[in-house]
């Protein structure tokens, strides 16, 4: 037995929620941008994923808020500075990440209320991370808009110009080791998982 969901008869907080809960455990962006006047965001972004190695691309999505309608600082940024570095999640930066989802005024530094440290990028202007363990400095490509309504993602194509990667998660191949670097994902809820430990398992090639 299956429960029947159709999107068109059901509301868009309703199917957000669903989708959330069913697709996961997904990576997460955090995501740091500038605006024109040189006021610094950070924000976390799960509807995210790289897409192509050559040339690299990852794209990530601000979703229109569905409870109004309203864009995203991130996304407005974005259109005024085609720059964003991504900034990977780990475990040790979970609180901090959270702090930085909530809605702050556009003239507040979430870097300064969440305590992370910016640190200057070398071919972007947006700040990096430097808690995170592999920061990806990118130029954005485009701006694709799926909608006009709450719930309506835009698709930030991202071409990754620079990687910097914290040289305590490799191992000795010069490879990034999965248990040090220690990600996380999100889940649907408050729900999160972790990509190291007990959660790691292989399917051999």
């Amino acid at each position: 037995m299956f429960l029947k969901i159709d999107p068109s008869l059901a509301t868009t907080k309703d199917i957000h929620s669903l989708l959330l809960s069913a697709v996961g455990p997904r990576p997460i962006a955090l995501a740091s941008t500038i605006d024109k006047n040189g006021v610094r965001n950070i924000s976390p972004f799960s509807f995210f994923n790289v897409f192509s190695s050559n040339p690299p691309i990852a794209i990530f999505s601000p979703a229109r808020r569905v409870r109004n309608n309203t864009t995203k600082d991130t996304l407005e940024n974005i259109r005024e500075i085609n720059e964003v570095v991504i900034n990977s999640v780990n475990f040790d930066i979970a609180e901090q990440m959270y702090i930085s989802s909530k809605d702050f005024p556009k003239n507040i530094d979430e870097f300064d209320e969440s305590k992370l440290t910016p640190l200057e990028s070398i071919k972007v202007r947006p700040y990096r991370v430097s808690e995170s363990p592999v920061q990806i400095e990118c130029k954005v490509n485009d701006i694709i808009e799926l909608g006009k309504d709450g719930g309506a993602g835009n698709l930030i194509i991202c071409e990754v110009v620079l990687i910097h990667i914290n040289k305590n998660i490799l191992d000795e191949e010069n490879k990034i080791d999965q248990e040090k670097i220690k990600l996380i994902g999100r889940l649907g809820g408050d729900w999160y998982s972790k990509g190291y430990d007990k959660a790691l398992f292989k399917l051999k090639k």
